[in-house]
């Protein structure tokens, strides 16, 4: 008796789940939308460079600087050559820490980014609607 109220209680919580209305909230503050935004233009995922980030990578630590952590096949990012483990350095000229002024960047951007120790210039075609 206590299995069959179990497997119903569990069955009602699935409805439930089911047929709940899907909520995608964004994110909290506008420094993590704003990282949004550039990772939708880049199609990549990039984080800010921390302390512990920095040593594993053999880089300065500095919140002007990201790091690439994932790339979209297919993606401006993929096309451009970016790699999992780059250091964006500056996106237009500006520090890529300054990620917040995403709505200021044109349809192609250079990013100046550091890998194996060397500095190299990429030039990025960014996904459309990707400013704002």
């Amino acid at each position: 008796m206590a299995a069959l109220l179990l497997l119903g209680a569990i069955v009602v919580l699935a409805l439930f789940l089911a047929l709940r209305p899907l909520r995608v909230d964004s994110p909290a503050t506008s420094s993590a939308r704003a990282l949004l935004r550039l990772d939708t233009a880049l199609g990549a995922t990039v984080e800010p460079v921390d302390r512990a980030t920095a040593g594993i990578l053999g880089v300065q630590s500095s919140e002007r600087s990201l790091v690439v952590t994932s790339v979209a096949s297919n993606g401006p990012a993929a096309t451009a050559g970016l790699r999992v483990g780059d250091v964006i350095e500056e996106i237009g000229g500006r520090p890529a820490g300054d990620f917040r002024e995403t709505a200021g960047l044109a349809s192609a951007e250079p990013l100046s980014i550091r890998r194996g120790g060397k500095e190299t210039i990429l030039n990025v075609q960014l996904a459309e609607g990707s400013g704002g």
